[in-house]
């Protein structure tokens, strides 16, 4: 960069408005090299200070600034720069060669380059970190025989790793109900383990994303000989929880709703134990009333660290039944592989089957057609992602997170028995009863932080079944409604593929509590046998959620507009909700 030993600094007093000064640093040809805007005169004497700094690092040693004079209003001073010093070899003394390979040391990526002290520095700190990593909390790293001779720097590493240090124990305190053995595993710090530093400094993050603990005061560390004990203060979180969420859904444009009257009313009703027996378990159910004759019911139970490993399982089970047309039963058993943040890679297998309740045999008379949903069973084996970077996962600022699934299986037809009887079971002959499909599902959200108080939310969520036959009503995805897709009934929209996007402004006035305005739009591909058709959904909406004494209340307001008609805003889709939190 510099060819010249020596250059001219010259501080040019220049007489502004801003009274600002001009640093310039010229060659002794008078080109100039380096330029700076300088606030005061003291300011630009510490540029002076600040360069020299910098080209030592960058390898000129030798880098001084000489005596300075003043000449009318300007402040000249000679900056000697010296030789760029070579890195001639950095050879090891004694450290282990797994501390170095672990630390990317290799003695011929140090050998005839310029020579960065910064480069030394970081190479020092990645051994040091190494050893506090593993076991070595009082570890140190220098540099030895160091020989400069004609713009050439050797020298050796040495490090002084002290004992090995061992965790004794984790020592709780608090009114916080948790398995010491759950905790342990979950913060990677067994009894008989090395002491890593890292890991202690990350307790606090990693306890905070529990839901159901939390730490009063900082982690303490003892360290007695060669066994260290962590000292954790805790005190539980009410996570558990009972919310339901009521939905007021007006007549439609034909004067009613489906059902003859004015008004639906539609209810969601969710149970969630968290931690209940301290060992980090969750136990959920939901019950829903989509519409007259139309609910559904989910149990799940999810149980970390299997046998103190890093796996866990989880159950799941679905049952929708949708008036008097058919009946879908689902199970989803996963076995789990935890990974930090309560993040998780999942196997699972999936079993799902959906039954007719009715026969519409008029139809099937007159038209020699089979239903528009058949008897299926399908059976999936497939892996999920999920990971969050979450700032506070009940009401985020910022972060993000992401959930991927997918499956991949067969589908069978059954035979139903009805047609059968009526003679049609011919029908069957034109179809393929078995196939193979593939389900995939994704769920993309992130927060970012806007002004003091508010924060932008953007998510993406898709799904699609992919099949070389055609997909029948009772296999597709069911979104609308309060969850997914907002401003239309719940689950009132079937796709065989979808794609959401939703923008939502959040304004935070509480831990817990937020206004928003949000805005939905979708992609949904409804292809059956018997249907076609495309469309782009959207939604649109305010609504508060707010906490009091008693439990979190939320209130939204929403419109939706679909195939083409126009926005109703005389029905708009109103939600009440209410969360009450316990231990």
């Amino acid at each position: 960069m510099f060819k010249k030993t020596a250059i001219f600094l010259l501080l040019l007093l220049c007489s502004t408005a801003r009274g600002q000064v001009a640093v310039e640093a010229v060659d002794t040809e008078g080109r100039r090299l380096l330029y700076h805007q300088a606030s005061s005169r003291a300011a630009g004497e510490a540029q002076v200070i600040a360069w020299v700094d910098s080209l030592r690092l960058e390898g000129y040693l030798e880098a001084g600034a000489g005596q300075q004079f003043w000449a009318d209003s300007t402040l000249a001073t000679i900056l000697h720069l010296g030789p760029a010093y070579e890195l001639a070899e950095l050879s090891n003394g004694n450290i282990p060669e797994a501390m170095l390979s672990a630390a990317g040391f290799r003695e011929k990526l140090y050998r005839g380059r310029p020579f960065r002290i910064a480069e030394v520095q970081s190479l020092q700190d990645a051994l040091l970190k190494y050893a506090e990593d593993n076991g070595f909390p009082f570890a140190r790293v220098w540099l030895d025989s160091i020989r400069i001779t004609n713009g050439q720097v050797s020298a050796q590493l040495f490090a002084a790793r002290g004992p090995l240090v061992l965790i004794k124990k984790i020592q709780l305190e608090g009114d916080a109900k948790i398995s010491q053995a759950f905790l342990q595993r979950y913060l990677g710090l067994s009894p008989g383990a090395p002491y890593d530093k890292a890991q202690i400094l990350r307790i606090r993050n990693r306890i905070q994303e529990l839901p159901f603990i939390d730490l009063r005061a900082d982690p303490t560390v003892t360290i007695v000989g060669q066994e260290a004990s962590i000292r954790l203060e805790l005190r539980k979180k009410r996570a558990s929880r009972f919310d339901f969420v009521l939905g007021v859904l007006p007549q439609n444009a034909n004067g009613q709703q489906a059902n003859g009257r004015s008004v639906l009313i539609t209810g969601t009703f969710n149970g969630e134990l968290q931690n209940q027996f301290g060992k980090g378990e969750r136990i959920y159910a939901a019950f829903e009333q989509l519409r007259p004759e139309t609910q559904e019911l989910e149990l799940e139970f999810t149980y970390p660290y299997l046998l103190g490993l890093p796996f866990g399982t989880d159950l799941s089970f679905q049952l929708y039944k949708r008036d008097t047309s058919y009946l879908d039963l689902e199970s989803d058993l996963g076995l789990q592989y935890l990974l930090e943040g309560g993040n998780y890679l999942k196997a699972f297998w999936n079993n799902r089957s959906s039954t007719l309740l009715t026969v519409n045999e008029a139809r099937l008379e007159a038209t020699g057609q089979l239903p528009e949903n058949l008897d299926v069973r399908n059976a999936y084996f497939g892996l999920e992602y999920a990971m969050q970077q979450l700032d506070y996962r009940f009401n985020p600022r910022k972060g993000w997170l992401a959930q991927l699934r997918a499956g991949a299986g067969t589908r069978r037809i059954s035979r139903n028995n009805r047609v059968v009887e009526l003679g049609f079971e011919s029908l069957y002959d034109t179809l393929e009863l078995r196939t193979f499909q593939y389900k995939l599902s994704a769920n993309l959200e992130g927060y970012l932080p806007l002004f003091a108080r508010s924060t932008l939310k953007a998510g993406l969520r898709g799904g699609a079944i992919l099949s070389p036959s055609p997909v029948y009503f009772n296999e597709q995805f069911r979104i609308g409604g309060n969850r997914i897709l907002r401003g239309f009934d719940e689950e009132s929209i079937f796709a065989t593929r979808y794609g959401l996007g939703t923008l939502e402004y959040r304004l935070l006035i509480g831990q817990n509590s937020f206004l928003y305005l949000f805005g939905d739009m979708a992609w949904v591909d409804d292809a059956t046998p018997v249907r076609q058709i495309t469309d782009w959904p959207y939604g649109f909406g305010a609504g508060l959620t707010f906490e009091t004494g008693v439990g979190l209340f939320g209130l939204s307001l929403a419109y939706g507009r679909q195939l083409g008609n126009p926005i109703d805003f005389s029905a708009p889709k109103v939600h009440f909700g209410y969360v009450s939190r316990f231990n």
